[in-house]
């Protein structure tokens, strides 16, 4: 210590050091170099008169470089700056998501879908398409909604989304109703036609969703009517949850823990026709 602190009392020597007294009642000192005033509020006058002054802020004063070693307690004065210590490397990118998938809740705003016990059709599409993509986010999958609540999307701006963003996949939402079958239940899904890969999307999330819900099966059509299906750009199927028209399935389609099931069966399909097409 004594080596080192030999440049900077050399330096002391050529350069006037002035340590005064900041009141008669006071403890604070104040300190000039070569006449200028230096910022030393730590600065003090013990009870013993000793003059306390902080070994840093003159140093620096002075043109030397103070480091601290906290794990020895020491104090280092040196004529060069210190080594900087090596930042932390940066994290890692994240590797880019595997797929972008649109989930369309169908109907909304002004067009319920079907109504059945008070219950609206649009609601119960937005609750399990919007379950879906949060487990689909949580898989590592970028998901695009046509609508994340209740508004008015047009059937042309719901599969224009998919195409525009070029998405691996797009999957309608709804739910069924059946105006001769009073007793109608189960999963079913729809493609533009049978041999496009919306029709094997179609085949794998009914078989998902059924297995996931415990649903019964109503099977898989072609729906070229359909103009979220006909308008598509990319592998598009139309899933319909369950019916509305018979009660206990809609009473079903009502709990959080049912539409939780269908949204599980709803990614697992997505997921899995991913893997099988790629």
């Amino acid at each position: 210590m004594k080596r080192l602190l030999t440049p900077l009392l050399i330096l002391c020597a050529l350069l006037t050091l002035t340590v005064l007294a900041a009141g008669a009642d006071s403890r604070s000192v104040s300190i000039t170099l070569d006449g200028a005033p230096l910022d030393m509020p730590e600065a003090y006058i013990t009870q013993e008169g000793v003059t306390m002054v902080p070994l840093r802020v003159l140093a620096e004063a002075l043109g030397f470089h103070v480091s601290w070693d906290s794990a020895s307690r020491t104090a280092s004065i040196s004529r060069e700056a210190p080594e900087a210590v090596p930042e932390e490397p940066p994290e890692e990118p994240k590797p880019p998501l595997s797929a972008l998938v649109v989930l369309d809740p169908g109907h909304g705003g002004s067009a319920s879908g079907a109504v059945y016990g008070g219950v609206a059709e649009k609601d119960l599409n937005l609750a399990i398409a919007s379950q879906a993509a949060r487990l689909l986010e949580e898989a590592g999958l970028t998901v695009l909604m046509t609508r994340r609540d209740d508004q008015d999307v047009s059937l042309y701006r719901r599969s224009g989304l998919a195409n525009t963003y070029g998405a691996d996949l797009f999957v309608s939402v709804h739910c069924n109703a059946s105006l001769t079958n009073p007793e109608a239940r189960g999963v079913y899904t729809a493609a533009a036609d049978r041999q496009g890969e919306g029709w094997v999307l179609a085949e794998v999330l009914r078989q998902t969703m059924m297995a996931a819900a415990g649903a019964e099966d109503m099977g898989t059509e072609p729906r070229p009517n359909l103009a979220v299906l006909r308008t598509a750009q990319v592998p598009a199927a139309l899933v319909e949850c369950g019916y509305m028209s018979t009660p206990a399935e809609l009473e079903l389609l009502c709990q959080p823990d049912y539409q939780l099931q269908l949204a599980q069966g709803i990614a697992e399909g997505v997921l899995t026709y991913l893997a099988q097409s790629r």
